[in-house]
């Protein structure tokens, strides 16, 4: 074949995949309710593969429900039944380091307080009345909203790169696609093991997206919410997993390399100082396991809060 025909070809080639993005730009003008209508597709996806495990999750020999084969998984349902009873968690586990017993401070309370809260929602529309059950579909519905939470990131993430808004929200929903049924999560995020990964990744998402929004606010008042509602998610991830690192560094490693191309004016300062105020002072009040002072150290030495 001659470089005539190769140029040809690729003509043609290029032809038709600029006729077909005209085609699909036309079907999908002013038809923004379309993207969300495939989102909820996918969410039912990401749910219903993970919901394909719950009738094994019947014990035969007792006709009750149980957890998948996780240990840490029944300490947060053991917590979650407690307060689902009594409102709140226990000072002392007296079922840790017998006879001492194990301050519940020292730990991560706010899953089993979330788990609680599901249940006392999700129990008046269920006809199963258990903390167990409850427990067995509260990582499904949290990953449902983590892969909202997802696209909007992404979205947001790409939204002002392209004159093509339709282009946006394609890459969003691709990369929410990839997100429901990548195998590496499923095994954290199925039914009946409700880890802190189903909560964690909601919150990271959330942290993002939020943190995005107030860098490109029109204005300081919608700044001030959105760099709050950071604050909040980051300190939310915080009192839920050990993975807030994560965060800390990305968000500090994206902040300073925008100083160093000369892209931190006031506004965006005033994002950053109000989202390290929050959750800096929210962790400090309602993680009572270290002081004040070793909060403090810890924030200005550690090498995931240094940046």
């Amino acid at each position: 074949m001659t470089e005539n025909e190769n140029s040809m070809n690729e003509k043609e080639v290029n032809e038709v995949i600029e006729i077909r993005k005209e085609k699909i730009t036309k079907l999908l003008k002013g038809k923004e309710w379309i993207y969300y209508v495939i989102l909820a597709a996918i969410v039912y996806i990401s749910v219903y593969i993970r919901t394909r495990n719950i009738p094994n999750l019947k014990d035969i020999t007792t006709n009750s429900w149980t957890l998948g084969p996780d240990l840490d998984p029944f300490l947060f349902l053991r917590w979650a039944e407690y307060i689902a009873e009594h409102g709140k968690l226990f000072v002392i586990d007296t079922m840790r380091y017998v006879p001492l017993g194990h301050d519940t401070g020292l730990e991560k309370k706010f899953l089993s307080y979330l788990i609680a809260w599901f249940h006392n929602i999700f129990s008046a529309f269920s006809k199963e009345p258990s903390v167990t059950y409850s427990a067995i579909i509260f990582p499904v519905f949290m990953f449902a909203l983590t892969c909202l939470a997802f696209f909007f990131l992404v979205r947001r993430i790409f939204y002002d790169n392209f004159e093509n808004k339709n282009i946006p929200n394609l890459i969003a929903l691709i990369s929410t696609l990839f997100l429901a049924v990548i195998p590496s999560i499923l095994p954290r995020t199925v039914a009946g093991i409700p880890e802190k990964e189903s909560v964690g990744f909601l919150f990271i998402f959330l942290s993002f997206y939020f943190f995005i929004c107030a860098l490109k606010s029109k204005n300081y008042k919608s700044l001030a919410v959105y760099s709050i509602l950071s604050g909040l998610s980051t300190a939310a991830l915080a009192f839920t997993w050990g993975g807030i690192p994560f965060v800390y560094m990305i968000i500090g490693l994206s902040v300073f390399v925008m100083f160093i191309l000369g892209n931190i004016k006031k506004k965006e300062l005033l994002a950053y100082s109000i989202w390290i105020c929050v959750f800096v002072i929210l962790v400090i009040a309602f993680t009572p396991q270290f002081s004040i002072k070793a909060h403090i150290i810890n924030f200005l030495t550690s090498t995931s809060t240094i940046p």
